[in-house]
């Protein structure tokens, strides 16, 4: 594929000087000149190329020829006797550097093949010219360094051809050959070098920084300082954001090891104090590897539960693209010990399920009414099985280990989507519920005596559907659950029952999964409580519902116009309140103000959960505590890596390590294949309920 390109562009660059001194002045045409009156065939090569076809003067001139470097130089000596301009030159890998300091000279390579790689290491192959430009393609990094000016033919050529449409779309593409990959270290830091450049990574770009970056990390080691200080010479600024970059890659505490050896924490890239710490910092990164080995990955966290002291993170791989060598796991439970600790893995799932429900759940009593010496808080996961089972696995603190129930089995994939502790206000039983599909809503008291330390009804006390119990409630004492599309009451008594007491009156996509987020606020009108609640959908809404005025309904905020007000575009769909509203103390006093994670697409596939045209930030709204104002807010990466979307904030959680500081975990697939996507950042309360607008 060949390409037209301005021919002044060419001719300047013609025009550079290559050696001077007070007899001689060598410009590329004459080395050029030089090399082809020798009968060889001379390309220009790399970025001077590229450059041309976006209508730039090409900053560093590169040849290749068709011929060895040695016989390149003897051409070179014989026509100027008198200059010794050799710079650099390497008869193994086949480069010359000729010319003079000031001048900077012109580098010749040869045409080389991947096939001449012996031994998997390309550095100590000897390589040979050769005359195919899809060969010597093979051996560099990215197609939009893989154009080749034909000086003969004066044409420019792309042997590859994707490297112009790549150019264009401003799109990061790796051609190199395995063999090329696997010889040194360096890619991940030409990768997130063009990224800084504003280069779009592609997917397997984006692979690659999955697979390859710690071990480039650690593989580059001691040179790191040496590259960056060449790439980098003087612009402090992309200095620091390329380290930061680094940074956000590096998941293995090894590769933090070499980074903070070259790179002090505690300094910025131009020896200046670092920034106040009161933005969003990465906490987790899906893809790193405990200290016993296990590798933890995930494309979302669906829940951040603190317990007992510690933060536990549930690891969705919903949707997960496993590849050849990836452990053969589903979703997983992540712990925390200290804010400054690692993560390690605390419970592994198979991969029949995929995602788990996480909950710590308190008791004051046990189930004979008897009040408990201090109250017992227990950790509950409740894995997804594609096979139909639900069940729910109890963590025991003190010995790490899990303890399994099994509630019941049903036709398609079993679940758990929510837990709850409700007292009976009949019988004044305290028991937890959990609401299951298809299976139902069953219920359990705490029994020390039973394994796992809790005793679950043999039978639930609602079924026969099908839709999953999004989330429960309690309002004026009493107990309710959202299940598309309707909300049920509790009648607690000795014999429970649940009664349908209100359904979504609006018209439902396929994909809405009704009500998310059920919750309780007080009523504006000083009357108790009211139910809060969010719509998914393409009619995306927070209502009130009025239990004490016949559950009628008034219109909080409508979802759809208010982000078409912020952002200037209208989505087509949108879901609130992942899982739950989240109540944050204000710092500046009065009642909690309530957040709720936010998603938002402009897709007009509406016939299935939308797999397109998702916005990229995690966003969240926040609710003042009379509904009268929300706000949004917006997780900042503060590595900005450029090159996954942060998506959704699901789930927001209290610091177990200091006061006033909260984690945010999050991404969600929406129907596509994805791997190691899963995040979570740590943030101060002031920032996490700062106003942010697009």
């Amino acid at each position: 594929m060949t390409f037209a390109i301005d021919p002044g562009l060419v001719a300047a660059a013609y025009e550079r000087p290559v050696y001077r001194d007070d007899r001689h002045d060598v410009r590329v045409r004459d080395v050029i000149a030089l090399l082809q009156a020798a009968g060889m065939r001379v390309f220009v090569v790399g970025g001077a190329p590229r450059d041309w076809l976006l209508g730039l003067p090409g900053i560093d001139i590169d040849l290749c020829v068709d011929a060895s470097v040695d016989e390149a130089l003897r051409r070179l000596r014989h026509a100027y006797p008198d200059i010794d301009g050799v710079r650099m030159h390497n008869q193994r890998f086949g480069v010359l550097r000729w010319g003079d300091e000031a001048s900077g000279g012109v580098e010749i390579n040869i045409l080389r093949s991947c096939e001449d790689i012996r031994n998997g290491d390309m550095w100590s192959t000897a390589f040979a010219p050769h005359g195919d430009l899809i060969e010597d393609a093979r051996m560099r990094d990215f197609s939009v360094n893989a154009f080749y000016y034909d000086c003969r033919d004066q044409a420019l050529l792309d042997p590859l051809g994707c490297g112009g449409d790549d150019v264009r779309a401003r799109a990061l593409r790796l051609i190199a050959d395995r063999r090329v990959l696997d010889s040194g270290y360096r890619i991940t830091f030409r990768i997130l070098q063009f990224l800084g450049r504003g280069y779009a990574a592609t997917d397997n770009v984006r692979a690659y920084l999955d697979e390859r970056a710690d071990r480039d990390i650690q593989g580059m080691g001691a040179r790191i300082h040496t590259w960056v200080s060449n790439h980098f010479p003087s612009d402090d600024a992309r200095r620091a954001e390329f380290r930061r970059s680094l940074y956000a890659h590096a998941r293995q505490p090894a590769s933090h090891a070499v980074l903070d050896k070259h790179f002090p924490r505690s300094m910025s890239m131009d020896g200046s104090p670092p920034a106040a710490a009161d933005g969003f910092r990465r906490a987790f990164r899906a893809g790193l590897r405990d200290a016993e080995g296990h590798l933890l990955g995930g494309t979302e966290v669906l829940h951040l539960v603190p317990h007992r002291g510690r933060l536990f993170a549930s690891l969705s791989y919903k949707l997960n693209d496993y590849r050849p060598g990836d452990p053969d796991t589903g979703a997983q439970i992540a712990v925390l010990d200290r804010a400054d600790g690692d993560w390690r893995l605390a419970r592994g799932y198979e991969r029949v399920h995929w995602r788990a429900t996480l909950e710590s759940v308190t008791f004051s009593e046990d189930g004979q009414g008897r009040r408990l010496a201090a109250p017992v808080a227990l950790l509950l996961a409740a894995p997804s099985d594609s096979r139909g089972h639900v069940y729910v696995d109890s963590y025991d603190d003190d010995s790490g280990q899990w303890t399994r129930a099994h509630l019941g089995s049903g036709s398609g994939a079993g679940s758990t989507r929510s837990f709850f502790v409700h007292r009976d206000t009949a019988t004044g039983q305290e028991r937890v519920f959990a609401g299951t599909a298809p299976t139902g809503i069953f219920s359990g008291v705490y029994d020390p005596g039973v394994p796992g330390r809790i005793r679950w009804d043999d039978t639930a006390e609602l079924s026969g559907r099908t839709r999953r119990p999004m989330s429960f409630a309690r309002c004026n004492g009493q107990l309710y659950v959202s299940i598309k599309p309707d909300i049920y009451r509790r009648i607690d008594g000795p014999a429970p029952r649940w009664e349908k007491v209100y359904t979504i009156g609006l018209p439902l996509v396929v994909p809405s999964s009704g009500f998310r987020g059920l919750t309780t606020v007080p009523d504006p009108a000083g009357r108790g409580e009211v139910l809060l609640a969010a719509l998914e959908g393409d009619l995306c809404r927070v209502v009130r519902i009025d239990p004490n005025d016949g559950y009628r309904e008034t219109l909080e905020l409508d979802v759809i116009d208010f982000l078409e007000r912020h952002w200037g575009a209208r989505p087509t769909y949108a879901v609130a309140a992942y899982d739950d509203f989240t109540p944050v103390p204000d710092p500046r006093g009065g009642a909690p103000r309530l957040l709720c994670g936010l998603g938002a697409t402009y897709s007009t596939q509406l016939d299935t959960h939308p797999a397109d045209a998702w916005v990229g930030d995690a966003w969240y709204l926040v609710r003042d505590p009379d509904g009268a104002r929300y706000t949004l807010g917006r997780v900042d990466d503060p590595d900005a890596p450029a090159v996954a979307d942060l998506v959704a904030a699901r789930s927001f959680a209290a610091s177990p390590f200091a006061s006033g500081l909260w984690y945010v975990g999050g991404y969600d697939p929406n129907a596509k294949r994805c791997r190691q996507t899963a995040w979570v950042f740590s943030v101060s309360t002031e920032t996490l309920l700062a106003e942010r607008t697009r």
